[in-house]
């Protein structure tokens, strides 16, 4: 019995669109996370550095979901780069040629799950996702 390598492949595209998507997010949601940690530090500070103990508690916590979403951006661009070197084994047995799919893709940021026509075209060792 054979099975079907196509969802593997599949699931490595889905991964690759999924995943630098999640990178893109995070990167996004970091730095806004940044603009509003230094904009309460400028906000609450009278010159004297003294802060309220429900100013300090905003100021950590804002401090705190940088930091996730820093971790979670390494995380996610790392799992990226593994489902982009996989695309481009599969693009060395594919002999650089490339594929056409609808890949599904599930809800990110708030959006819906939905299906999305993709080309996937290798070439000198490289891939692109379109």
């Amino acid at each position: 019995m054979m099975t079907n390598s196509n969802s593997d492949v599949q699931k490595t595209i889905q991964d690759y669109i999924v995943l630098q998507e999640m990178f893109k997010l995070y990167a996004k949601k970091r730095n806004d996370l940044e603009k509003e940690y230094n904009r309460l530090l400028a906000n609450y500070n009278d010159g004297e550095k003294n802060y309220t103990l429900d100013q300090a508690n905003k100021i950590y916590g804002i401090y705190r979901e940088m930091v996730n979403c820093e971790e979670q951006s390494k995380i996610a661009n790392d799992n990226f780069i593994e489902a982009e070197n996989e695309l481009k084994r599969i693009g060395e047995i594919l002999y650089e040629a490339s594929i056409q799919a609808q890949i599904s893709l599930p809800a990110i940021n708030g959006t819906a799950a939905h299906t999305k026509s993709v080309v996937v075209t290798f070439s000198n060792g490289g891939v692109t996702v379109r």
